[in-house]
């Protein structure tokens, strides 16, 4: 028996591949009566290869891999990415020695090619074409149907109190979970539970440093030409496409619920909006999105299987959607004691400091 806690994007990702491996007896315990209606409910559909670090890009490659068989509405926009401090090269040339074929972008390079872009205070950019977005709520039906096909039971609206371990000499043994509904015996517990594995994994004694960060979003007006969802490194500024209108916000930035910190938020983006890309005083505001997103100190997932009986897959920052499917075939390479497809040694519980700055 496997059991998966959380039904957000990466629940139903390792459901899908798992079953798809042919491995029976799965169930997936998600606390809402609808899957998806956690962080992944909030996700901006940004797809991309452009990270700043190799283990980020490497998950990118491979999910793409997959994604590209997906109906999901992939639109090919792009990703620009502005750099105000530092040199965009050294980000370009490893993305380039891992097969990403992003281009290096001076100033003037940039004003040329995105001519509504004020290039004021930038140093240097990067564009990759085969980045875009695409539509994270197609992603989780096909999981979620094609799951239930292989079988999977899926235990909506049933929340897990704990996890269930034993203790031995040499260390706890996971052994499965108690739900308000009773307890579920696992030979695989795999706690994929966002912002919600912090509280389950202290169950038994482990701790995740996961935290739950509020984001505002300014939705406006669209413009009558399409453009690659554009951000700057390190204020977090970003404006995307969404269909006809604008998704507008800062994405380095942890908001407080309240009227003044939204307010003080909305007009930081639209000062930042006005400044970076002028085109957008001709767009009328219509609302105000709240997002959420499960992050982790360093903006890396934590993928780990040292502890028997229990996979940890969490805390991705934003990227959970984009990167889905690779988690889901490496989950599922950790469940047969396969070697996965990519060395996530890095991503284990206890691990030194990474740092990812491309936020969104």
């Amino acid at each position: 028996m496997i059991v998966i806690i959380g039904g957000g994007i990466i629940g139903a990702a390792i459901a899908y591949y798992l079953s798809q491996a042919g491995i029976k007896d799965i169930t997936l315990i998600e606390k809402e009566k609808v899957l998806g209606m956690g962080v992944t409910q909030y996700c901006s559909g940004g797809v991309r290869h452009q990270f700043t670090t190799p283990i980020n890009v490497q998950f990118s490659v491979e999910a793409f891999k997959e994604l590209v068989k997906f109906d999901i509405d992939y639109k090919k926009y792009g990703y620009l990415i502005l750099d105000m401090k530092n040199d965009s090269m050294p980000r370009v040339k490893m993305q380039n020695s891992l097969g990403v074929k992003s281009e290096y972008l001076k100033p003037g390079e940039i004003k040329s090619k995105f001519p509504y872009i004020n290039i004021e205070g930038v140093k240097s950019g990067s564009f990759y074409g085969e980045d875009g977005i695409a539509d994270p709520g197609k992603l989780m039906a096909i999981y979620e149907k094609k799951s239930t096909e292989r079988k999977v039971k899926m235990c909506r609206g049933v929340e897990v109190k704990r996890i269930i371990g034993e203790e031995r000499k040499e260390g706890v043994r996971v052994k499965g979970v108690e739900t308000n509904e009773g307890e579920i015996k696992a030979d695989t517990v795999i706690l994929a539970a966002g912002v919600g594995s912090p509280r389950l994994a202290k169950t038994i004694g482990v701790d995740i440093p996961i935290a739950h960060i509020r984001k505002y979003v300014l939705v406006t007006d669209g413009f009558d030409f399409d453009f690659p969802l554009t951000m700057e490194i390190p204020t977090g500024w970003y404006i995307k496409k969404e269909g006809e209108d604008c998704l507008m916000g800062m994405s380095g930035k942890d908001e407080k619920k309240d009227f003044e910190k939204q307010q003080e938020s909305v007009e930081e983006t639209i000062e930042a909006s006005l400044s970076r890309f002028p085109e957008t005083e001709k767009c009328n505001q219509k609302k105000i999105l709240s997002s959420m997103s499960d992050e982790t100190p360093d903006k890396h997932a934590i993928i780990d299987n040292s502890i028997p009986g229990l996979i940890i897959a969490t805390g991705f920052s934003g990227h959970g959607f984009m990167h889905s499917p690779a988690v889901g075939k490496i989950v599922t390479s950790l469940v047969k004691g396969e070697k996965p497809v990519l060395d996530v040694g890095g991503l284990r519980l206890k691990r030194e400091a990474i740092k990812e700055t491309i936020a969104i």
